[in-house]
């Protein structure tokens, strides 16, 4: 079972990232919840990628 749960807020984006405007925000959101399958790796990623851009 493959469910997206939708971010309602932008706060747990990258500040990087919410600037670039609303496509770039839905971009980046995008790419973690369609590209990669695993909800763990998915996290995972997420944290470092928000670490890195921090």
């Amino acid at each position: 079972m493959n469910q997206l749960v939708p971010i309602a807020t932008t706060s747990a984006l990258p500040a990087l990232i919410a600037v670039a405007g609303e496509r770039a925000s839905r971009r980046f959101l995008e790419f973690f919840a369609a590209n990669i399958r695993n909800p763990h790796t998915r996290r995972a990623y997420g944290r470092a990628v928000v670490d890195f851009l921090a």
